[in-house]
C-alpha cells in the first residue's frame, strides 16, 4: 500500500469521523432540554411534589428557571434549578435543593419556601449514602422532619442555631439535613431579586 493510499484513507476517516461527531453533538445540543426535563420530572419531582405544602396550578418542574448562584474554582458560573409553584400565575412557593455533608457523603434535601410569608413548607430527602439503621434514623423520624415546618427563613437552621434538635445517635446525618436545609435558605436569599420577588 503506497503512501498516497494511506494518506487517503486517513483523510476519508477524519471527515468520516468528523462528521458523525458533529451530528452527535447536534443530538445532543437539540434534546438536552428535554433530557433535563425528564431526568427532573422522574428523579427530582415526586420530591417536589412532597414538598409543595400549598395549592398551585402550574407544574413546577416546567416552570423552572435556572439562575446562576456563583463561580467555581475556574471562574465558570453555577447555575441551580429553582423550581416554582404558581396559583393563578402568581408565585406562591419556591422550592430549592440544598446540599450538607452527612457521615458518608452530601445529603440533598428539597426545600419548599412559601411565599409571601417566607416560612419553610417542607422538606424531603433526595439523595443520600447514610448507614441504614442509624444514619436513616434521622430521615426516617418524621418528629426531626417536621421540625423545619413553619419556621422562619430567618432562623439559623445550622447545628450551632439550637433551633432544630438532632436525633440521637445519627448526629451526623441530622447535621447534614439541617446544614442543606441552611444552604436551600441561603440560595433563595441569594436569587430572590432575579425572580422578581421583592426585600
Amino acid at each position: 500500500m503506497s503512501f498516497r493510499e494511506i494518506l487517503k484513507m486517513v483523510l476519508v476517516l477524519m471527515i468520516t469521523t468528523g462528521f458523525w461527531g458533529g451530528a452527535l453533538s447536534l443530538v445532543k445540543k437539540a434534546t438536552e432540554k428535554q433530557i433535563e426535563y425528564q431526568r427532573i420530572k422522574h428523579i427530582k419531582a415526586p420530591a417536589i411534589k412532597k414538598v409543595l405544602v400549598v395549592s398551585y396550578d402550574n407544574d413546577p418542574v416546567k416552570d423552572r428557571i435556572r439562575v446562576e448562584i456563583g463561580k467555581n474554582k475556574r471562574g465558570k458560573p453555577i447555575y441551580k434549578n429553582i423550581f416554582l409553584a404558581k396559583k393563578n400565575n402568581k408565585i406562591v412557593a419556591v422550592v430549592i435543593e440544598g446540599f450538607g455533608s452527612g457521615y458518608k457523603d452530601r445529603i440533598g434535601v428539597m426545600v419548599s419556601i412559601l411565599l409571601p410569608e417566607e416560612k419553610i413548607g417542607s422538606i424531603a430527602i433526595t439523595t443520600h449514602s447514610e448507614t441504614p439503621g442509624v444514619g436513616t434514623r434521622a430521615i426516617e423520624s418524621k418528629e426531626f422532619m417536621s421540625q423545619f415546618k413553619s419556621k422562619p427563613i430567618t432562623v439559623n437552621f445550622t447545628p450551632t442555631g439550637g433551633v432544630i434538635k438532632a436525633v440521637s445517635g445519627a448526629t451526623y446525618t441530622s447535621n447534614g439535613i439541617m446544614l442543606a436545609v441552611q444552604n436551600a435558605v441561603n440560595i433563595y436569599k441569594k436569587v430572590k431579586s432575579a425572580l422578581g420577588l421583592k426585600n
